[in-house]
């Protein structure tokens, strides 16, 4: 399969993180519609900067805020491989129960070990903080680099961008006190066009956890 290119941005740092291309569209086939992308894309970063983190239960239900007293809970331990800073949290099942549209959830730790696997046990953690994300996506260019290895292009804000393809989620933040190298949950929607997308529903979210983990997520009661 061919690699694409992720920027990370979560309002604290920018990371860049190769993944499998399944979804990607070729870099020229919107090339008309990168202004309109570009602007679509800051105007939406600036919004996720600006307002708090909100979430919603499923499509047809309101935005709240989570309050204090959510929870993730491993109903079975994790294991992070060698040289590997992050792990996949997904029922085999969810696709067929749900996980299907796109949405996809990983565990992230501070630290990486090369050597050995690391194992996050089960049990009940606490959710300090919940966070807006955006993973902006871009294509691969078609010729090879000088070096002969494959050269990408970043997604960026003008005519020398990718294909601005997006992907909108949340950095569920994880209390220390469960295992100390346990970082984040990281959860995201469907990659798609800025003005398409959406961040996934807490119920896509739990489909695609399955059996695995169990998200509780402390909503405002409605009187």
């Amino acid at each position: 399969m061919m690699p694409y290119l992720v920027h990370s941005r979560d309002l604290q740092r920018s990371r860049y993180h190769i993944y499998d291309d399944r979804e990607l569209i070729p870099d020229d086939t919107m090339k008309a519609q990168i202004p309109i992308r570009s602007t679509a894309f800051g105007l939406m970063v600036l919004l996720l900067g600006g307002c708090q983190t909100l979430v919603r239960e499923s499509v047809q239900t309101g935005w709240e805020e989570i309050p204090p007293g959510s929870t993730l809970t491993l109903n079975r331990s994790v294991s992070i491989q060698p040289g590997r800073a992050r792990a996949f949290v997904v029922d085999r099942g969810s696709r067929s129960s749900g996980g299907g549209d796109g949405t996809s959830c990983v565990l992230e730790v501070r630290r990486i070990d090369e050597d050995d696997v690391q194992t996050i046990p089960a049990g009940e953690i606490p959710i300090t903080r919940v966070q807006n994300y955006v993973a902006l996506v871009s294509g691969r260019l078609p010729t090879p680099g000088l070096d002969g290895g494959v050269r990408f292009r970043l997604a960026g804000h003008g005519d020398s961008g990718g294909s601005q393809m997006i992907r909108q989620g949340y950095h569920f933040w994880l209390d220390g006190s469960h295992d100390p190298n346990l970082m984040r949950m990281t959860c995201l929607g469907r990659l798609d066009d800025p003005a398409y997308t959406r961040a996934p529903t807490l119920a896509e979210i739990r489909a695609v956890l399955g059996d695995v983990a169990t998200l509780k997520v402390v909503l405002p009661t409605v009187p």
